[in-house]
């Protein structure tokens, strides 16, 4: 086997490690909440994984973790929810009027609309769940 040949299968191998150790990450949820496991939602669910531990936005709850994508990675994720057809909701809370999209049984995406004060934003965010 040639040197080129063997680099292309160990990059191959490593690719399918990390589509393997995602689904892995995901399964406990997909039988109890049907989560979709396109391609697509899982770009989107790592995108938002990476950003999250990237910027330090892990949180550490009594029942598991929450971890908190932001801006575009988030807005990427709420609009692409937007085209699967999920359902969304409008909610107005003490710090502004958000919509809601849910991430089939593991969190939501959310767009701030309005702040405190009434006044027009536009601020997304991603909030997934991992049970322990």
């Amino acid at each position: 086997m040639s040197k080129k040949n063997f680099m292309i299968g160990k990059k191959i191998r490593n690719e399918f490690c990390i589509i393997v150790i995602l689904l892995l990450e995901i399964y406990p949820f997909v039988s109890v909440a049907q989560m979709s496991v396109t391609s697509n939602s899982l770009m989107h669910y790592s995108n938002c994984i990476g950003e999250a531990k990237d910027r330090n936005r892990i949180f550490f709850l009594d029942r598991g973790t929450m971890f908190r994508c932001r801006d575009d990675i988030a807005a990427s994720y709420f609009n692409y929810l937007g085209r699967m057809r999920v359902q969304e909701r409008r909610v107005r809370v003490n710090e502004g009027v958000f919509i809601y999209r849910d991430i089939s049984g593991i969190g939501k995406c959310w767009n701030q609309i309005e702040d405190q004060s009434m006044s027009p934003v536009s601020l997304y965010g991603c909030d997934i769940y991992v049970q322990m």
